[in-house]
């Protein structure tokens, strides 16, 4: 049983392998291919550009691993019912059941050592990747300076920058006025109808290009004579030590972006300030009744009091919900970090009676179908997530509901494959002679 055990495992490892680096290397490219703009527009070095990279894979790995397992299993078992083999095991009196132990105990590992990546390694990785594409668009002039038009931007260096507009789009300036005080005597004054920013280095360095525009000095010797010259284009190198140019870092952590502890201790916070807020809504309306029993005469103060009472109330619960939500909505990321790594046990239990039922030998018939099945585990997933994000289910009952439903359909299958019977009899209820019971 020992070596049976590891041909079977070593099987899965060779497909697992091949499946995860499909998954990892179809999501990539198209993470890169989103990002290709930016990389190549925003002059980045290939440091960040390769971090960037290494961020992404965090996400495209929590998805891929639950993915792979459905393929390797799928494709092992397929190819061993198509080569005989699970029916020759059977002849020897080694049942379905054996065959699957070793497989689920391995998934159950990978489902613990996915339980750490996504506690321990995800949330940083999701962190950072937000600072780096922020970091990215703020290289965007339209980003960088759009807040700041018809403002001068001083202290770039020996430069002054005023932009009249900025053109999101196209991430043209229009309207330019630069004012470079870094010789002595009296600054130069270029002004130009267009032009374009560029931002490299982190930040420290700025790119002006200036179009149709017109240069102004003043004669250090004679304010009072100048001269005016014109130019098609001027450019302009600017070292910016400024904090609005650098590399952005947010010390804001989404849910996302945070471990299971901190997650439970900011759903406990926003539970505790909706017992406060649920007492301090019961006290209010108490003190208005209480008031209201003493003023029964002043029905006009009444009236008031009352309107205020519920008006102060109705705040009071929208805050209340408003915190119960954001609580709902750490309990559902707590829950989704056991709930898709254990995916791959489920998997496991549905991969295996499948493959050997479709009995298919090539990798193109087990990946169509591990798609398949996995869009179906992602859309309940996605849509229990939404439910339970509104209040209407608990973060739980959402996040484990697809590993349930799936969980008993691969028990039922494989019940059917030991006991060599057709899932829930069924055809043996279609044979069966009418009147027959």
């Amino acid at each position: 049983m020992v070596s049976l055990s590891r041909y079977l495992l070593r099987r899965h490892l060779e497909a697992f392998a091949l499946g995860f680096g499909l998954i990892v290397f179809i999501l990539e490219i198209d993470v890169m291919l989103q990002l290709l703009d930016q990389l190549l527009s925003k002059g980045i070095g290939p440091g960040v550009a390769v971090e960037l990279f290494l961020r992404n894979l965090a996400w495209i790995v929590a998805l891929a691993v639950p993915m792979a397992v459905l393929i390797s299993v799928l494709m092992v078992f397929g190819r061993l019912a198509a080569d005989n083999e699970i029916l020759a095991w059977k002849a020897a009196g080694v049942s379905f059941g054996h065959l699957l132990a070793p497989v689920l105990l391995a998934a159950l590992v990978l489902t613990l050592a996915m339980v750490w990546f996504n506690d321990r390694v995800l949330p940083d990785s999701n962190h950072r990747t937000r600072e780096l594409t922020t970091s990215l668009q703020r290289r965007k002039a339209a980003l960088v300076l759009k807040e700041k038009e018809g403002v001068f931007i001083r202290d770039l260096g020996p430069y002054s920058l005023r932009i009249g507009r900025v053109d999101g789009e196209s991430n043209r300036l229009h309207d330019i006025t630069l004012v470079d005080a870094g010789k002595s005597g009296p600054p130069t004054t270029l002004r130009a109808e267009s032009g374009s920013l560029e931002i490299f280095g982190g930040g420290g360095y700025v790119r002006l290009t200036l179009e149709d525009g017109e240069i102004h000095r003043v004669d250090s010797a004679d304010p009072s004579r100048g001269t005016r010259g014109r130019f098609r284009r001027q450019v302009v190198h600017i070292r910016d030590r400024d904090r609005e140019l650098s590399p952005f870092r947010s010390p804001y952590r989404s849910d996302r972006e945070m471990d299971v502890a901190a997650m439970l201790a900011a759903a406990d916070a926003a539970r505790l300030d909706n017992a406060r807020a649920r007492a301090g809504i019961d006290s209010t309306a108490l003190a208005f009744l209480a008031m209201a029993r003493e003023d029964t005469a002043e029905v006009t103060r009444l009236r008031d009091l009352a309107q205020k009472t519920a008006a102060s109330i109705g705040r009071q619960w929208r805050l209340h919900d408003s915190r119960q939500r954001r609580a709902d909505a750490y309990l559902v990321e707590v829950h989704k970090k056991f709930s898709i790594p254990f995916a791959c046990v489920v998997f496991v239990l549905v991969g295996a009676p499948l493959g050997a039922l479709v009995r298919a030998r090539g990798a193109t018939v087990s990946a169509a179908m591990s798609l398949l099945f996995f869009y179906a585990y992602w859309i309940f997933l996605i849509g229990g997530e939404r439910l339970a994000d509104r209040g209407f289910v608990s973060p739980g009952a959402a996040m484990w509901a697809p590993n349930l439903f799936f969980g008993v359909l691969g028990l039922l299958l494989v019940r059917a494959h030991v006991l060599d019977r057709p899932l829930l009899g069924l055809r043996e209820r279609l044979r069966r002679p009418t009147g027959v019971s």
